[in-house]
């Protein structure tokens, strides 16, 4: 799957209802899925995942990004070797962030997560296991204000504060921030 494999189109803009939306059709396609292998490879910013019956492509360059399922070819000798199933696909609440639970028994610390940050020009993808998420292989290490490292535990970019991000809001909430608004500005408000 090198750049010469799949057509070059321009990049996914990635918003939170988008990687929400996406994650209940992974979730819903890839539920029981056999993963077998993953590659991270840094040069081409592509994470691959190899399933049993289907291989899924990652392009995560800001110029290039998108999603792509193929058919299933085999992993190559180098790839992380993974025999799991898909327990889950999930989307943090108001973020552009996809996480991918995998169960297995050869998992020691416990679960693994495969997830895919789909967050502008710093896109990238991890393999973490256990409850506290320790980085098990990453795509592109980072170090700053969110270390992104192997044997470092991984940390969601902070919440953005948004009201009602989770999608519940009562009647009563709602009237109180618009009542005090005329009305030709609600919209803006909104």
């Amino acid at each position: 799957f090198g750049p010469g494999r799949l057509a070059s189109v321009m990049a996914i803009r990635w918003d939170s209802v988008l990687v929400r939306d996406l994650a209940r059709e992974l979730d819903a396609e890839l539920h029981g899925a056999r993963l077998r292998a993953i590659r991270l490879d840094a040069r081409t910013r592509e994470a691959v995942l190899f399933f049993r019956d289907r291989t899924m492509v990652w392009r995560l360059h800001p110029e290039r990004s998108g999603m792509w399922l193929r058919d299933a070819v085999d992993p190559q000798p180098e790839d992380i070797r993974i025999r799991a199933r898909v327990r889950s696909v999930r989307a943090i609440v108001d973020e552009r962030i996809l996480t991918m639970e995998l169960q297995s028994s050869r998992s020691g610390r416990g679960p693994w997560t495969l997830i895919i940050e789909l967050l502008g020009n710093q896109m990238n993808a991890l393999v973490t296991e256990g409850t506290d998420r320790t980085v098990r292989h990453v795509l592109r290490t980072r170090e700053g204000a969110r270390t992104l490292r192997v044997g470092q535990p991984w940390v969601p970019p902070p919440s953005t504060g948004r009201r009602w991000s989770d999608g519940e809001v009562s009647l009563e909430s709602w009237r109180e921030l618009l009542l005090r608004v005329p009305p030709p500005d609600r919209v803006r408000a909104l």
